[in-house]
């Protein structure tokens, strides 16, 4: 069995712009924090509770209590809620993951460095359905390579298998590309803006969007290799 990991900011919700802007102004208007000028590819871990750790011991020189976290948390949703009409299908993903769902030998899960809260929130705007789904987020990690060993691992239980014939991680992030690496993984990226960071990066199999339905399909099938769990 073919085991599919979803990101969900850039890669099945076009939500990254209205996200980073929640974020920033949930720290300004809470800690009066500004981290408008600041690049998540200089923290350690970028996740939601990774930024959000780093950001208090740069700034207060210790770790976020489980109250303040959860303060955080619950600010950040409201400005969310608040923009959902922002929220927009990356083009074909929600129709590439139903009929990943009910391809034999292909089960699919979600591994996103965002709050599960937050996740749920956006793949709802686009109709999708993540109640049977192993969804794996900062609410159990603040890093990536962690979330996702934690998907695989919980895919393999819910299927009862000991490996997978292959593990593909699709994502749009640089941090995305790079866990995938560390992690031994097959990754395909997503590059709906058309910023051209991932092939900069390195990362071989690009695509704008999931309209290329029947090729993406192939290319989680090609060079399979078992993956221990």
């Amino acid at each position: 069995m073919n085991l599919v990991i979803f990101d969900i900011d850039g890669t099945l919700v076009d939500s990254v712009k209205t996200d980073d802007e929640c974020f920033v102004q949930t720290f300004k208007n809470l800690y009066n924090i500004d981290l408008s000028a600041s690049k998540w590819t200089d923290f350690t871990n970028v996740t939601d509770l990774g930024l959000t750790t780093e950001i208090f011991e740069q700034n207060f020189g210790q770790k976020p209590t489980k109250s303040e976290i959860v303060n955080i948390k619950t600010y950040f949703y409201d400005l969310l809620s608040k923009r959902q009409k922002n929220f927009n299908e990356i083009q074909g993903a929600v129709e590439f993951v139903e009929t990943l769902r009910s391809t034999k030998n292909f089960e699919i899960a979600v591994a996103t460095g965002g709050w599960k809260e937050t996740a749920l929130l956006k793949t709802k705007s686009i109709c999708l359905d993540l109640s049977k789904t192993v969804l794996k987020s900062s609410n159990d990690h603040f890093n990536r390579a962690e979330i996702i060993k934690m998907a695989i691992a919980t895919s393999a239980k819910k299927k009862n298998l000991k490996t997978f014939e292959s593990v593909t991680y699709i994502g749009d992030g640089i941090w995305d590309f790079k866990v995938s690496l560390d992690l031994g993984l097959k990754f395909i990226g997503i590059d709906n803006s058309s910023n051209g960071n991932l092939k900069k990066a390195g990362a071989k199999i690009i695509f704008s969007d999931f309209k290329k339905k029947q090729e993406i399909i192939n290319w989680t099938l090609k060079s399979s290799a078992t993956i221990k769990v």
